[in-house]
């Protein structure tokens, strides 16, 4: 048979991919007879650009399990990954028991996809360690990992920052992603695919860098607030700080800044660390809950309490900080807090104020959430409660050197 020629506009050209093979099987090409190649268009990195792509649709629908895997395995820096993906995508539509029985077609997308996910985590791990110590420009040297990781280090930083490649670099301004400097408009970017993980539970027991639990945090489906939530926040501070702080979950600006503690009850947290005495750049700060639950009133999200699904999809992230961090003291701000540290129904009243055994090495504090001080009607009250709160941060800080 006469061979098939598929032009594609970069090696990451995923949509251009797609469109050459999906007229390949409604025309019953074979993926030995298509040669593939790379042309780069003269206006690749322009501020708009359009393209034509070959048309004809398959009647093959690809399951979501292995569209995923398809497009992990796309970015993996495997020079003949074009037509082995393309075998891939026949065996599947030609032949059912494909999805469940391994093949070495099957094998060797699931090897790339693998390599494709390790080299991003490792990107995600470096990214992750950079931002923590305040630089927000990285150089790599695959160009792939940066295209599959683009919407991770979005959520890992919410400030401007850059990649650079040796073939392009990759920038946010805190809110659009260019790469190379290409525009929203230009068709040769358009269809990137992503390399995610959502990680096991395994996984999560085993990791022994904070920086890794981070990195891997923005692929956490456990439950659904990921879906309406602006990004992942996770918790941030010294790796083996003796004072460990637990909120309920993020706010309004936490979700959009990604740190956890910078709304207004951020503002009251900080005010009080510093009347005790304690320096919180010093002590490790996080939430139960990673995302921001929210009720949408017009253009107002409403703060919403994080039910017992989320605290419990978000449990093994918290034991992971705990085992990391390994602090002397835990301090938990508020019921939902102390319900996911404890385990147990809290009432705050009752347990506040007095040492809480956790383990061999680590006491826990219970208190109330900094929000709770905003909430208070009159001064009087607010001023009585403030310094009882404070009164539980000198505890914390007096049981550091017991």
């Amino acid at each position: 048979m006469t061979s098939y020629n598929a032009h594609l506009a970069h090696d990451a050209d995923f949509a251009g991919w797609r469109a050459h093979v999906r007229h390949c099987l409604a025309g019953a090409v074979s993926p030995e007879d298509v040669i593939w190649s790379i042309t780069a268009p003269n206006d690749l990195f322009s501020q708009s650009a359009s393209r034509s792509l070959p048309t004809g649709a398959s009647p093959f629908r690809i399951p979501r399990e292995q569209a995923r895997l398809l497009s992990g395995a796309f970015l993996a820096d495997v020079p003949d990954r074009f037509r082995q993906l393309h075998r891939f995508v026949e065996t599947l539509a030609h032949d059912s028991h494909a999805l469940h029985v391994p093949s070495e077609v099957t094998r060797d997308v699931h090897s790339m996809a693998e390599a494709a996910w390790s080299a991003g985590l490792d990107l995600r791990t470096a990214f992750s360690a950079a931002i923590r110590r305040g630089e927000t420009m990285l150089s790599w040297p695959s160009h792939l990992s940066a295209i599959g990781q683009r919407h991770a280090l979005g959520s890992l930083c919410a400030a401007s920052w850059a990649v650079t490649t040796p073939r392009f670099d990759l920038a946010c301004d805190g809110g659009e992603i260019t790469i190379g400097g290409a525009g929203a408009h230009n068709d040769y970017w358009s269809g990137l695919p992503s390399v995610t993980h959502p990680p096991t539970l395994s996984e999560l027991h085993e990791l022994q860098s904070l920086d890794v639990l981070r990195a891997m945090a923005p692929d956490c489906h456990a439950c659904d607030l990921w879906r309406p939530a602006t990004r992942t926040v996770f918790g941030e501070g010294p790796t083996e700080a003796a004072l460990m702080f637990v909120g309920e979950q993020p706010g309004d600006q936490e979700d959009l800044a990604g740190r956890p503690f910078v709304g207004p009850a951020g503002a009251v947290f900080d005010s009080a660390l510093q009347d005790v005495g304690l320096e919180r750049s010093a002590c490790y700060v996080t939430n139960a809950v990673k995302h921001f639950r929210f009720t949408q009133r017009g253009a107002r999200r409403i703060h919403a309490r994080p039910d017992t699904g989320n605290i419990q999809a978000c449990a093994p992230w918290l034991a992971a900080e705990r085992r990391l961090v390994r602090p002397r003291v835990l301090v938990m701000l508020g019921a939902t807090a102390a319900r996911a540290v404890l385990g147990r129904d809290v009432t705050i009243a009752r347990e506040r104020s007095r040492p809480h055994r956790l383990s061999e090495d680590t006491q826990g504090i219970v208190t109330t959430h900094p929000s709770y001080l905003l909430r208070l009607p009159d001064d009087a009250t607010r001023i009585r409660e403030t310094e009882r709160f404070k009164d539980d941060l000198r505890l914390a800080r007096s049981l550091m050197s017991k």
